[in-house]
């Protein structure tokens, strides 16, 4: 029963890993049509019954504090503070205009973060490579780890768990993790706009976008990635210890 779940298992790893990796290959070629002024972004591909979108963003976030008092009368007026106000349930918030924060735990800043869709007016642009690169960067770890995922589960399904090439799996798996935690932080900071010229205006009464840039690299990696990488490379170790004890089983019998 185990073996047939790993096969099924990995042979919906293959399949992901082949959508990725198919997924990476027209990132690219639109890519570079997109940078010698053929298309541009967003580009929509129609394959008969079936569409294919593809764009390009950039991440942005809005942060602002949360007001503490607030008058929801004025409508009209712009506010540099979010109208964010929590009560507590006992409490009534009355038929009067004014707001105040009155619970035992009071929202004081709020941030946001989503992403800009980008339109392009075709031809080389520094900023659409870089979106490009590292859409194709991330397409193509994501199908590098499906595909280890999917021979090490094959590999499972034939009972060898404990071997040489499990082990080379589960370490390509997490050296893939180690490399995107690390590689898409820098892209995201030292190839982002602002970096490279840029210039982001925001105008206007109360919160404004703004770009979402790595905090400062290396602040900017994600530790949680990193530390997900370090430990399938420590379980790499555990199995090829456990290749060594099950071959040194092997010769004593």
């Amino acid at each position: 029963m185990n073996r047939r779940a790993f096969e099924i298992a990995s042979w919906a790893a293959l399949v992901a890993g082949a959508l990725s990796a198919a997924a990476a290959l027209v990132a690219t070629i639109l890519g570079v049509l997109a940078l010698t002024g053929s298309i541009a972004y967003p580009v929509e591909v129609r394959l008969g019954p079936l569409s294919f979108q593809s764009g390009i963003s950039m991440p942005v976030t809005l942060q602002a504090d949360v007001c503490q008092d607030a008058d929801i009368s004025a409508q009209d007026s712009a506010s540099d503070c979010f109208n964010f106000f929590m009560h507590p349930d006992e409490g009534t918030w009355g038929n009067a205009s004014d707001r105040q924060q009155d619970a035992d735990v009071r929202p004081t800043s709020a941030t946001l973060a989503g992403a800009a869709e980008l339109a392009t007016t075709g031809g080389w642009s520094p900023l659409v490579a870089v979106l490009v690169a590292r859409n194709v960067i991330g397409l193509a770890i994501l199908s590098g780890m499906l595909l280890l995922l999917w021979r090490l589960l094959a590999t499972a399904a034939t009972g060898r768990v404990f071997g040489s090439r499990a082990v080379q799996y589960l370490r390509g798996i997490g050296w893939l993790i180690v490399a995107g935690s690390l590689a898409m932080p820098a892209l995201n900071h030292f190839a982002s706009a602002s970096q490279l010229g840029y210039s982001i205006e925001a105008f206007g009464i109360g919160p404004n976008l703004a770009p979402l840039d790595s905090a400062g690299y290396p602040g900017g990696i994600n530790i949680a990635h990193l530390a997900i990488g370090g430990l399938i490379l420590l379980v790499a170790e555990v199995f090829r210890y456990g290749a060594r004890i099950e071959a040194e089983h092997r010769l004593t019998v």
